[in-house]
Formats: structure tokens, sequence, C-alpha cells
């Protein structure tokens, strides 16, 4: 089954910095998901990084970053090293990085990689970066969670420079539009299934929405609608949950819908799936 990992201390945003390979307080190599943000350092590579159900190699001085609710895995090299920061994305209260951040919780990690690699003169900054993180972290003095944060942004900065163009970040209006689009979904998706809700909410018409979803993505609004819905559902059975109760918790009417729906859109069953992910 797979754990829901969270901050002991729920009453305050807090962030924690942890060095690779040292005494954590839960295994990073056995399926999970958390309540806050990862962002991984990899000083020296070696391995791989399974972040919903994508494989990711680890490079030599890359960053990875894994948004709350994704199940990850990492089986890295013995002797691979780095750091790994836990954090809230309110403690970044910049709105550039801020959307940065939510794009990796709102987009698939096929839409929005969450494996940043960088050029040589990049990786000088990115380790110096980390290695101050750490010397901040470990002082202990009354201002280190500034200081960690300042360098912290630094790095989402120089993850944000180094990714490809994402289209709907543009300013166009269908940019925005979509953007929005993607939002709601995230946070609608278990009352929300169909493309006219979307639509009444954008205050578009259906046609619209599916013009400028397939503008952006090459899908109908309802397939990203569908990929959204069966990305949580794999993860929901993922941690053991019955068919049933992942229909529960999605709400939809009857369990056989939600089977018959599941079937439909991976070619296989809800138990199939359990049998090879479980």
């Amino acid at each position: 089954m797979i754990p829901i990992h969270e901050f002991k201390d729920k009453k305050h945003l807090q962030i924690v910095v942890n060095q690779l390979g040292s005494l954590l307080e839960y295994d990073y190599t056995a399926p999970h998901r958390h309540e806050y943000f990862e962002l991984f350092i990899f000083e020296k590579g070696g391995g791989t990084h399974v972040i919903d159900f994508e494989t990711f190699p680890i490079h030599n001085r890359s960053i990875h970053i894994v948004a709350p609710g994704k199940v990850h895995q990492v089986n890295r090299a013995l002797d691979s090293n780095g750091y790994v920061i836990l954090f809230h994305a309110a403690l970044l209260t910049d709105s550039l990085i801020g959307d940065f951040l939510f794009n990796h919780t709102c987009y698939s990690v096929q839409e929005y990689t969450p494996n940043y690699l960088f050029n040589e003169p990049q990786q000088v900054q990115i380790c110096d970066t980390a290695n101050r993180i750490w010397d901040d972290y470990s002082a202990g003095h009354a201002l280190k969670q500034e200081f960690v944060l300042h360098h912290l942004a630094l790095l989402c900065l120089h993850c944000l420079r180094a990714r490809p163009a994402f289209v709907p970040i543009q300013s166009s209006s269908n940019g925005k539009i979509y953007q929005e689009f993607r939002k709601l979904l995230y946070r609608s998706f278990r009352e929300l299934k169909k493309v006219k809700d979307y639509a009444a909410l954008l205050h578009v018409t259906e046609k619209q929405l599916n013009e400028l979803v397939k503008t952006q993505t090459g899908n109908s609004a309802s397939t990203v609608i569908y990929k959204q819905i069966i990305m949580e559902a794999q993860r929901l059975l993922n941690t053991g949950m019955s068919a049933k109760e992942v229909a529960f918790d999605l709400q939809f009417d009857d369990p056989a819908h939600f089977s018959k729906f599941f079937k439909n859109q991976t070619g296989i069953p809800p138990s199939e799936f359990q049998k090879v992910h479980v």
C-alpha cells in the first residue's frame, strides 16, 4: 500500500532539507506520494526516478521536482548523492515561481516534465546553490528558513530558464483560457466530468473550449478530462484501494460504471491494473 507522507507539524508551513544517502524519515525507494513538494538535486547521478508511472534517468547535476499527489519512487545508484528539499508552495510568494510550481501540480509529467538538465556553467551554479542551502539549513540560525527559501527560489528560476517553452503560458487569450481550464480541472475533476461544465465556468461554448484545448494539446477537452480522472484512479488503485472505493472517491454513481470507464480508457479493468502495479 502506497503511503501518503505529510509534515509532522501541520500547524506551520515549514521547509526540510535532507542529504540523499543520510538517514531519512522514510524510505524514498518505496513508492509513495505526499502533500508537499520535493525538489531533488542530484549532484552525482545514477539510477532512475519513477514519477506517476514514467521513468526518468537520474543524471549528474540534475534536478527533479515532484509535486503534491504524484506517486514516485527513487531507485538511485548507491554512490549517487545530493539533496532533497521538502516544502509547501505557499512559502514561495513570487507569482512566476508560483505558476511554475502549480504547473507541476496540475499537468501530467508527460506535459510538464519534472526532469531538469543544465549546461555546464548552470550545473556549477546549481551545485553551489544547493551547498549554500545545506550550509544555511544546517547552521540552525534564526533566519535559516528565509535564506533557504531565497536559494530555493533561485533553483526554481534555473529550472524555469532551462525548460522548453510551454505554450499555455503564452499571453494569448486562448492560452490563458486553457491555463484556467487546467486549473479548474485539477481542482474539480471529481465533481465535474463533462466539457459543458467547464465551458460554463469559463464563459465559452463547448465548441470553443474543444477547439482551444485541441490547439494546445492535440486532444479534445473530454480526452484531457478523462486523462486527469484516469491518472488519479491509477494513483488510488496503487494504494491498494478496491475499485469500489476508488469509484466512491472519484464520485462515480456506480462502481460498475467506473470499472467500464477505466477499461475503456486504459484497455484493462482496474483489477488487472492492480495485478501489475500493486
